[in-house]
């Protein structure tokens, strides 16, 4: 939409486009009368700029402007000055674009940097904390080593879950069997069994349940039901109400092993901190284990909505 001005922004003339969106004819817009279409709260705005226009050369101000359907849409108007052969101005000739679309988007944009931002730091904690936690409990620079890339890569596969969950829900029996199939390419199929509904993980929950059946898998092989031939892994999960609430209850059971005495006693690591303290921390849920010479029981129970540490009994939020 185009329009000419003088002085401080008296419109002096405005182009059928700007009848055709705002209704005002030229005469209506002449002078201040443009201003009665910018959003009252745009217009100190264009006030504004219209009085040091002349002195850095243009007009420039992005405004809300209505339309004879009476909703406001975003403008770029923008002005330049012509002048004589001594340089005076003699008048303004300026354009009015919209620009709505391209400020839905970029707000957009904003909050989605943000969110990745958001995103980053807390990937970026996890990751560091996977290692000071892995530091503490190595002899050496080699284990260090083993079991830091072996919880970056677990922490790697479900962040490939994640990455698809808004098109593709992450199902529990996915993550828990994309863990196990790691510890040996499905070798060892025939001593797992698994059994349970088709359930559905939220994604806030996703990467510490990982984490967390990840180091339940890994010692499962090292020193439990998987160490050997005639150990057996059940891994059984079912829905339930609590307090008119969907959770979960998932029960981690080894068989036919024959862990070492001296593991039974054995300070607790990464993986018990992990499972008995940060999931139910930030599920909002509850872990129980116990480690005794047949292998590792294990009981996570959690909610299956949206949990926030002021909702801890799963209500709705």
């Amino acid at each position: 939409m185009i329009w000419r001005a003088v002085g401080n922004g008296a419109w002096t003339w405005s182009s059928p486009q700007w009848m055709q969106y705002t209704g005002q004819t030229s005469q209506d817009s002449n002078g201040a009368g443009w201003l009665a279409v910018v959003h009252p709260d745009d217009r100190a705005t264009a006030q504004n700029s219209w009085e040091i226009a002349e002195t850095i050369g243009e007009f420039h101000a992005d405004l809300r402007i209505q339309s004879q359907l009476g909703n406001y849409k975003w403008f770029q108007t923008r002005g330049e000055p012509l002048r004589d052969d001594a340089g005076r101005i003699i008048e303004w000739i300026g354009t009015s674009t919209d620009v709505h679309d391209l400020r839905q988007l970029q707000a957009e944009q904003r909050i989605l940097v943000a969110e990745l931002q958001h995103r980053t730091r807390n990937l970026i904690a996890v990751v560091h904390s996977i290692f000071v936690q892995t530091l503490r409990g190595c002899e050496s620079i080699d284990m260090l080593r083993d079991r830091y890339e072996d919880r970056l890569a677990a922490l790697s596969r479900v962040q490939g879950l994640l990455s698809t969950s808004e098109h593709e829900p992450i199902k529990l029996a996915r993550l828990i069997g994309m863990e196990l199939d790691a510890l040996g390419d499905g070798q060892l199929a025939s001593q797992v069994l698994l059994s349970g509904p088709d359930t559905v993980v939220r994604s806030s929950t996703a990467q510490t349940l990982a984490l967390a059946v990840h180091e339940l898998s890994t010692n499962a092989l090292k020193y439990g039901a998987l160490s050997n031939r005639n150990g057996m892994l059940t891994v059984a999960w079912e829905e339930y109400d609590k307090n008119g609430q969907p959770w979960l209850r998932l029960t981690w059971r080894e068989t036919g092993s024959e862990v070492p005495h001296e593991l039974l006693s054995r300070p607790s690591g990464y993986g018990r901190v992990l499972i008995e303290r940060a999931l139910p921390q930030q599920t909002g849920g509850q872990t129980k284990m116990h480690l005794n010479a047949s292998g590792m029981d294990c009981v996570i129970t959690l909610p299956l909505r949206q949990f926030h540490e002021e909702a801890l009994h799963g209500e709705r939020v």
